[in-house]
This record gives structure tokens, C-alpha cells and sequence, in this order.
């Protein structure tokens, strides 16, 4: 009996239908963080963060305004050295109010862990970093709109570029002894260069073109991006090392 072999083209076909039909898709990051805002709220997901919160942007807003430097000297230096700092306290801050919970390992063990809930924040956190950039400069006094739109180009560089080396670290380097490392990194990208390079360093952000800091700024959202989104769908053996460490 002569039987009629299915193409290669044919089998492929198939093979695709039954693993379409037979596994499940995994979820993307907008949608498991939408899941998340819905079932929880803004309550639950940044429980406890408050004081973190206020902490954080008020070590920025003296940061701006009480720093020893003439702050129509070194606006572009300044900024740049603040934009970050808004995100990299309150991501230590919380995580640390986090770690110091009684019910850390408990919450581990629940339908979202801790992880991805911190994934949720660090995305708000970035947004938010975002605005306090955005009004800093807009109320510091630029003389035209390119001077505020370099300005702002080269501080969202700062945040995303910092944000990106911070979330990727603590996701590589969970010891609780190297946590106050991405402020130290900070400290090193950016109050650092105006103590050694003076005026030097305000004249070169001042001069950078603003294409280049709007192409790093991209690159470097995305890639922050990636880190959340790995972050957010860590497995379950990783959060289990993640919440015994």
C-alpha cells in the first residue's frame, strides 16, 4: 500500500500549529505590569515607599539648590549630576525597607514577588526621575529653548544611562554588602567630574551636540527597559536565591 508522505513544508506547518496550540505564550512586560497595577493598586504596590520616596527627592532638590557651587556657572554640570539621583535613592531606599520586613521571604513565595513588584517601581521611579529633570530645567533659567533642550537632553542621558548600570548591577550582584555601590557609582559619573575638571566639565556638557545625547538617552532607555523586563520575568529559582541572600 502506497502511502502519501507529507511535505517538509507540510510537517513544519503542523509542528508549528501544535506547539501554537499546546504552550503557553509568555507575557509581555506591559501586560504583566498592567496585571499587576490592576489586581494590586498603587496602594499595595508602593507600600511602605513613601518616606523613601520624600527622602529621595528632597536629597535632589538640595542637591540643586544647596550645592557649594555658583549654580549659573555649572547648570549643565549640576543637572547632569542630579538627574540621576532621585532614582538611585529611592531604589536603594526601598529595596532596603524591602529587605528589613519581617515577611521579605513570604512575599517572595506569592503570585507576583517582590521582584517583579520592584520592576513596576523602578519603572515609576524612572518616570518620575524623568519630570523632576524636566521642571528643573525648565526653572532654571536657560536663555533660549536649544540651551533647555540640551540641557534636558543631557540630564535624561544621566538618568537612563545610570538608571540602566544601577538596575543591571543589582540584578547581577544581589549581596546585601554591595547595595550602596550604584550610589557610590554615582558619586564616581557625578558630582566627581566638576570637583576634578572644574569649569572644564561645564564647558564640554555645554558643547556637546544635542543628537548625541538624545541618541545615548534612546539607547540607553532601551536597554534599561531590557533590564526591567528581565528583572520582571526572573524564574522562580533565581527570586528563591534572590530572597536568601
Amino acid at each position: 500500500m502506497n502511502m502519501i508522505e507529507p511535505s517538509r513544508e507540510e510537517k513544519e506547518r503542523a509542528i508549528a500549529l501544535i506547539l501554537d496550540k499546546g504552550l503557553t505564550k509568555p507575557k509581555s512586560i506591559w501586560r504583566l505590569l498592567h496585571e499587576m497595577y490592576r489586581a494590586l493598586g498603587l496602594r499595595h504596590l508602593f507600600l511602605n515607599t513613601s518616606l523613601p520616596i520624600l527622602v529621595s527627592m528632597a536629597l535632589m532638590a538640595v542637591f540643586i539648590l544647596w550645592n557649594p557651587l555658583p549654580y549659573d556657572q555649572y547648570k549643565n554640570a549640576i543637572l547632569f549630576a542630579a538627574a540621576p539621583l532621585f532614582f538611585v535613592f529611592a531604589v536603594l531606599l526601598t529595596e532596603t525597607a524591602e529587605r528589613m520586613n519581617a515577611l521579605f521571604e513570604l512575599k517572595m513565595t506569592c503570585k507576583y514577588t517582590i521582584q517583579q513588584i520592584a520592576a513596576f517601581r523602578v519603572l515609576c521611579f524612572s518616570l518620575t526621575g524623568t519630570v523632576l529633570c524636566t521642571l528643573a530645567i525648565l526653572f532654571s533659567g536657560f536663555p533660549d529653548a536649544y540651551g533647555v533642550l540640551r540641557a534636558l537632553a543631557c540630564s535624561l542621558c544621566a538618568l537612563y544611562l545610570f538608571s540602566f548600570i544601577s538596575l543591571s548591577f543589582m540584578r547581577h550582584f544581589q549581596s546585601k554588602w554591595l547595595r550602596p555601590v550604584p550610589v557610590l557609582l554615582w558619586m564616581a559619573a557625578g558630582p566627581c567630574p566638576i570637583l576634578v575638571f572644574g569649569k572644564q566639565w561645564e564647558l564640554f556638557l555645554s558643547r556637546v551636540p544635542v543628537a548625541a545625547t538624545v541618541t545615548i538617552a534612546v539607547l540607553a532607555l532601551a536597554l534599561f527597559l531590557r533590564e526591567i523586563k528581565m528583572l520582571a520575568n526572573a524564574q522562580r529559582r533565581v527570586v528563591h536565591g534572590y530572597a536568601g541572600c
